[in-house]
């Protein structure tokens, strides 16, 4: 494992930084039986950019990055906001992806992910939303 990444978000804090300044790069995806569709593995490849851990093949025909201010998200934060605070860019439009692209992502990645991460309800509390601006 290369230093910076790490299976959950635990691997961005330690005992001298618990509440770190994070950054998250979002695209939603569509998975499709489609092979002419994108990999799933080229575009999660990460590496350092300029000195930073970055994600290398964030699509660009997507739009225009949708960037504002909030906490991480997860199932556990559907009635109160997480204490960890992130700088979203969320693309607005769909990428359409391999569904068996990403069954061999799950067999091998540096982030030990190999299910489906749980989503947090649809946030309708005003308290619990960050303006867009």
């Amino acid at each position: 494992m290369r230093a910076g990444y790490g299976p959950t978000l635990g691997s961005c804090l330690s005992e001298a930084i618990a509440n770190p300044q994070l950054r998250v790069e979002s695209q939603v995806f569509v998975l499709t039986n489609d092979q002419t569709a994108r990999d799933f593995n080229q575009l999660a490849q990460v590496g350092i950019v300029d000195g930073l851990n970055q994600p290398l093949h964030l699509p660009d025909t997507t739009g225009d990055p949708i960037e504002y201010a909030g906490p991480t998200t997860g199932p556990g934060y559907n009635e109160s906001g997480s204490p960890f605070q992130v700088s979203w860019s969320v693309r607005p439009q769909v990428q359409r992806v391999n569904i068996m692209s990403v069954a061999s992502r799950l067999e091998d990645n540096i982030f030990d992910e190999d299910h489906g991460h749980g989503v947090r309800n649809l946030v309708v509390n005003p308290d619990l939303l960050s303006p867009i601006e």
